[in-house]
């Protein structure tokens, strides 16, 4: 007979646990979206040559929540002078708005990029984004063919705050098990 309730009360310990698992991992789901942008741009994407005006695309977004906790940029390109461009990722309309220079990421045989703008994680993303590249040497000319943002937003605060309580309800499940298995029945633990 304690046998048998031993069993129960661990296939329950372990239910309770499993459900306590699952409910603080459903929490720690982070708002977030990847946004790729494959044309049509300005130009038909050619960036042209000798020539500071160059290329820009520019897109808002919205929805996001205000700080983010992973932007990664992906650009793409073609061309056989990709060391002839220079570039920036900026986000926001203004002077003095933050950007990420993108010139070392600029190099022949590199056509394709990802870089993580770290710098930029603590400002809103709800807002434009503008990619700019300019090719200031005369020779060949290389284009923009897409360019992407991943972007994963930090968690809210009621998702920290369900975290907290799963995991009090787990650990105050934990013990309770304990004690009465232990202790509650006046018997001692088993050997093994």
């Amino acid at each position: 007979m304690m046998i048998l309730s031993t069993q129960i009360r661990t296939r329950m310990l372990r239910k309770g646990l499993a459900v306590g698992v699952i409910a603080a991992l459903l929490c720690l789901s982070a708002q977030g979206a990847l946004y790729t942008f494959t044309g049509p741009f300005q130009n038909g994407g050619v960036i042209p040559d000798n020539s500071t005006i160059g290329l820009t695309d520019a897109h808002t977004l919205s929805g996001l929540t205000t700080s983010s906790r992973d932007i990664i940029l992906t650009v793409n390109l073609s061309g056989a002078s990709i060391s002839d461009l220079t570039g920036y990722i900026r986000l926001g309309n203004l002077p003095s708005s933050p950007f990420v220079n993108l010139d070392q990421y600029l190099t022949d045989g590199t056509t394709s990029f990802s870089v993580d703008l770290a710098s930029l994680r603590s400002s809103n993303p709800n807002d434009t984004w503008t990619l700019f590249f300019a090719d200031t040497s005369p020779g060949i000319e290389n284009s923009l063919v897409s360019w992407s943002l991943d972007i994963t937003a930090v968690p809210e605060p009621i998702e920290w705050a369900l975290i907290i309580f799963f995991s009090l309800f787990a650990i105050q499940r934990v013990f309770s098990f304990i004690r009465r298995t232990r202790f509650g029945s006046g018997l001692a633990p088993d050997e093994g």
